[in-house]
């Protein structure tokens, strides 16, 4: 019974040969990587241009800072990361939105302007006041905004279709 298993296995190894690859799987270069963030970050400078220039705001560097929802998950850690910290959640809350580009936190002093793109080109701005620790939502306006192209990198398209390749054999 040994020598029968042993036999079927065999030819079944023989018959059916095992397919290896020794393709990799692709990769994007160091340099292709750093192109798709200088891409990234231009197309946010365009959004939030778009927006606050259709919206007419009055939002400058030396007066306002300029946070993204990393620099405001940082910041929360930074001062101790309470679990219950209302201040953070109520600014938090707002960057959850579906977008194109992202979401970007307007702040001075006890006011706060959230701008992004909705996914139909739509230009949101929502107006925050500081009141009492919480940070509350005192106007939100929407426009229609121009449409901004997301480009491709021709080293992502590459790196696309050979993944795709890849994928198919």
């Amino acid at each position: 019974m040994k020598k029968i298993t042993m036999i079927i296995w065999s030819l079944i190894i023989l018959i059916c040969p095992l397919n290896t690859r020794a393709d990799e799987l692709p990769r994007l270069s160091s340099d292709c990587l750093e192109g798709m963030k200088n891409r990234d970050e231009e197309f946010n400078k365009a959004i939030m241009k778009d927006i606050i220039t259709g919206f007419g705001l009055n939002i400058d560097h030396q007066h306002y800072i300029e946070v993204s929802d990393k620099d405001l998950e940082a910041a929360h850690l930074i001062y101790g990361g309470k679990e219950v910290d209302e201040n953070y959640q109520s600014l938090h809350e707002q960057f959850i939105v579906a977008s194109r580009g992202k979401p970007t936190l307007f702040i001075q002093p006890a006011e706060a302007y959230l701008l992004y793109k909705q996914p139909d080109n739509t230009n949101v701005a929502i107006h925050l006041k500081l009141s009492d620790l919480k940070w509350v939502v005192v106007g939100k306006k929407k426009e229609e905004g121009k449409a901004i192209h997301y480009k491709l990198l021709k080293c992502e398209k590459e790196y696309l279709q050979k993944k795709r390749e890849f994928s198919n054999h």
